[in-house]
């Protein structure tokens, strides 16, 4: 039977618990791919990858990335906001946060550095690239708001994505990305087949109003192929890989670890591929053995904020 986005289903106590195991999913995807992140696929030991060594870079093992930093920025700023926040609201505390998170990627830095000089949000320009940091982060958005609000999702879309990316593509793998977590965080009848239909007719909609999605469309009909030397920061190709493992791989154990083999932007990828397969399937953490080598230190009271985003989506269904 087709996903029917046309009413809520959940209770809010099950709610909490898909959007807690989801943001749990989605830092473990980020710290899987992070000793990864940049490679290509040919130098990717799947073996290797649920043992989580330690990153290059020098961060500890089990280190998570900006990803996920910003991801729990967006989960907080909703929650606080009660779920109207404006660009200025989540620039403002990315700003704040932003000494302490690591891999800050290329058009967030530059937003930043304008927003320190200036004060100002970054200013439209022909010349914005369409990187993928505003799909990273806008999981949550789904999470709080329910399938059948969807003008609600794409303008809270659009408002969290120009605090740093105005590309009209960045936007657009937003909202494919938030549409996919929305319906995934609904549950019963939710199946993992159904996602990829949710992004193909969110990437439809987007299509008319940001601009070309193809890759998408064609990830949701299988005729999608990872590129050989490693997903990239594109938005629309991040969108796509997201939407391609969820085809391939949609139980949560597997698809983790295939996301991160796709190499390039793995953290980002696998993170996304966690933050709509744990929602979909909460009890798919457990299956994960690898999990406790990921570091949550850095984010406390999860549970408690999971929560604050349910009743958020449980408000706002039941609002005119």
């Amino acid at each position: 039977m087709p996903y029917d986005d046309r009413s809520p289903r959940t209770e809010p106590a099950g709610t909490a618990r898909r959007i807690h195991a989801a943001m749990i999913a989605f830092a473990a995807g980020d710290a899987l791919g992070v000793p990864w992140e940049g490679r290509p696929p040919a130098s990717i030991d799947p073996a290797e990858v649920v043992r989580l060594p330690a990153p290059d870079r020098g961060w500890p093992r089990g280190s998570t990335s900006d990803d996920t930093a910003q991801m729990v920025l967006v989960a907080r700023c909703l929650a606080d906001t009660d779920g109207r926040p404006v660009s200025m609201d989540f620039l403002t505390r990315l700003a704040a946060a932003a000494p302490g998170v690591r891999g800050l990627g290329p058009t967030t830095r530059r937003a930043l550095a304008h927003f320190h000089a200036t004060g100002e949000l970054p200013a439209p320009s022909a010349g914005d690239l369409p990187t993928n940091g505003a799909a990273m982060r806008i999981a949550p958005v789904g999470w709080a708001v329910p399938p059948h609000l969807p003008e609600r999702r794409r303008r809270l879309c659009g408002a969290l994505s120009a605090a740093t990316h105005r590309a009209p593509a960045a936007v657009a793998a937003a909202c494919v990305i938030a549409a996919m977590a929305s319906a995934a965080a609904e549950g019963a009848g939710v199946d993992a087949a159904d996602l990829p239909d949710v992004a193909a007719a969110e990437a439809r909609w987007a299509a008319e109003h940001h601009g070309p999605m193809d890759a998408v469309a064609d990830a949701a009909r299988g005729r999608w192929s990872p590129p050989s030397e490693g997903v990239s920061l594109d938005a629309v190709e991040t969108a796509a890989a997201v939407v391609h493992v969820i085809c391939e791989a949609p139980d949560l154990a597997a698809a983790l670890p295939y996301a991160v083999s796709l190499g390039g932007d793995a953290d980002t990828v696998a993170a996304l591929v966690g933050g709509v397969l744990g929602a979909r399937d909460p009890e798919g953490i457990t299956r994960l053995g690898w999990l406790g080598l990921v570091d949550l230190g850095e984010y406390p009271g999860l549970g408690d904020l999971a929560a604050r985003l349910a009743a958020l989506r449980g408000a706002t269904a039941a609002g005119p």
